[in-house]
C-alpha cells in the first residue's frame, strides 16, 4: 500500500514557478521513514523551497515519463500539462518508488493494464511511432512511465522486471540498435569492469528486442517491490551553484555523489564508465543515463550502468553529453585532466584507460560475434572501437 510521504505545492511567480515540499508528520513519525532525497530533502519538519526544474524536486521529476512515455500518454489520453499531468499517471514503468496524487486521502491512481505477448507490444510501439490506430489497453500496457526517447515497455520475465527495448522505425536498417546495446553492455560487464545491468536478447517476429533487467524493482512471491532512484540530474541540482551553470560533468557526479552515500569504489566506477563510454563512442551519456539507487536508511549508492550504445556516426573525436574533464571531448588528455575528482591520480587514471582499451581491442569482435553480428555488421561499427584520441590536436 502507498504511504503518504509529504506535500508539494507549486506556485507561479513573476520569475517562474516555485515549489515547496514538506514531509507529513505521520511520515516523520514512522520508524521506517527514509528521505526521498537525503541531500535536498532530509527528514525534518521544514518546508524546502525549489526554484529550478519548474519548482519540482529532482527526485520527484525523476518519476516523470520522458519523450517516449509522453508520446504514448498523449495518444492514450491527450496532451497533459508538463510535468504534473504526466506524473499523475503513475505508470508502473516509472523510475524509482514514488507515486503522485492530488490529495493525501486520494491514493495514486495506477495506469494499469492486462498483460500482452511481447509481439503485440512491439506492434503497438510501431503503431505509436507511425501514427496508426492502437488499442487503448495496449497503449497502457506499453508502460509509458519508463524514461527515454526510444520505444519500450516493461515486462515480468521469471523473477525480475525487465525493460523491453524495441527497434525504432527511425533506425538504420543496416544495424540492429537493440542487438548493439546488448552486445556493448555485455562487453563492458564481462571484460571492462563495468557494473552494468543484465541484458538479454530476444527475437520477436524477426525483430530484435533487448531486455534490460531493472535494478529498481524486486519480485518476491509474485509481488513487485520498488526501490528509490535518483538521477545524476537530481545529484547535480543538489548543489545550489549548479543552477547558474547547468553543465553536468562526470567529475561533479563523482564529487556530489559522496553526499548521497557513494563510496570510493563508486567514484572509481564512475571513472571507468566515463572511459568506457569514450572507448565505445557512447556520446549520449547525459544526466538521466546515470543515477543512484537506494540501499538503506538515508544511503544511496551508484546504480548499475544502463543505456550504453555506440553512436553510429563516425567522428574523429566525439563530444559527450556530460563534461569529461575540462571539456566534453572524448580524448585521453581530457579523461585524465580531472582524475582527482574520482579519488585517483593521473597514473591510476592512465592505467585504467590502458586496461579498458586493451580489453576492448581484444574482446569486442568476439563479444559481438557471440551476440549474432556478422562480418559486414562489424565493418559498419568498427569505427566505434578504435583507440581513444590522445588529445584534440591530434587529427
Amino acid at each position: 500500500m502507498p504511504v503518504v510521504a509529504g506535500r508539494l505545492n507549486i506556485r507561479a511567480t513573476p520569475t517562474g514557478s516555485v515549489g515547496e515540499f514538506v514531509y507529513g508528520q505521520s511520515y516523520l513519525a514512522r520508524s521506517d521513514a527514509v528521505p526521498l532525497d537525503p541531500v535536498s530533502l532530509p527528514l525534518n519538519n521544514s518546508a524546502t523551497p525549489f526554484t529550478s526544474l519548474s519548482g519540482f524536486p529532482g527526485v520527484i521529476l525523476d518519476a516523470c515519463p520522458d519523450r517516449w512515455g509522453i508520446a504514448v500518454i498523449d495518444r492514450l489520453l491527450g496532451k497533459k500539462s508538463y510535468p504534473a499531468g504526466y506524473l499523475l499517471m503513475n505508470d508502473p514503468g516509472r523510475a524509482g518508488n514514488l507515486g503522485v496524487s492530488l490529495a493525501a486521502n486520494k491514493p495514486p491512481q495506477e495506469l494499469e493494464s492486462r498483460e500482452f505477448p511481447l509481439a503485440e507490444l512491439l506492434g503497438a510501439a510501431v503503431a505509436v511511432e507511425t501514427g496508426q490506430p492502437v488499442d487503448p489497453e495496449l497503449l497502457r500496457a506499453l508502460h509509458p512511465g519508463t524514461g527515454g526517447a526510444r520505444p519500450k515497455c516493461n515486462i515480468i520475465d521469471g523473477d525480475a522486471v525487465w525493460i523491453a527495448k524495441f527497434p525504432s522505425v527511425k533506425d538504420s536498417p543496416l544495424i540492429s540498435i537493440p542487438r548493439l546495446e546488448h552486445a556493448t553492455m555485455r562487453l563492458g560487464r564481462e571484460w571492462c569492469g563495468i557494473d552494468s545491468a543484465e541484458t538479454r536478447l530476444k527475437v520477436v517476429d524477426g525483430k530484435d528486442v533487448c531486455l534490460v533487467r531493472r535494478f529498481d524493482r524486486t519480485v518476491l512471491d509474485g509481488k513487485t517491490f520498488r526501490k528509490g532512484f535518483i538521477s545524476a540530474r537530481t545529484v547535480f541540482y543538489a548543489d545550489p551553484a549548479y543552477a547558474a551553470v547547468v553543465t553536468g560533468s562526470y567529475g561533479r557526479f563523482a564529487r556530489w555523489g559522496q553526499r548521497f552515500g557513494c563510496t570510493t569504489e563508486d567514484r572509481r566506477q564512475i571513472f571507468r564508465r566515463m572511459v568506457f563510454n569514450c572507448a565505445v563512442r557512447n556520446a549520449d551519456d547525459h544526466e538521466l543515463n546515470h543515477g543512484l539507487i537506494h540501499t538503506k536508511g538515508s544511503e544511496f549508492r551508484l546504480s548499475p550502468a544502463f543505456d550504453i550504445v555506440p553512436i553510429l556516426t563516425a567522428h574523429e573525436i566525439h563530444r559527450h553529453a556530460l563534461l569529461i574533464g575540462d571539456s566534453a571531448l572524448g580524448t585521453i588528455a581530457n579523461l585524465v585532466s580531472n582524475a582527482n575528482a574520482f579519488g585517483i591520480n593521473r597514473d591510476e587514471a592512465l592505467a585504467i584507460i590502458t586496461n579498458i582499451q586493451a580489453a576492448i581491442a581484444e574482446r569486442w569482435r568476439e563479444t559481438f560475434y557471440e551476440a549474432g553480428f556478422g562480418e559486414e555488421d562489424l565493418r559498419r561499427i568498427e569505427h566505434a572501437f578504435r583507440p581513444i584520441p590522445i588529445d584534440a590536436e591530434i587529427r
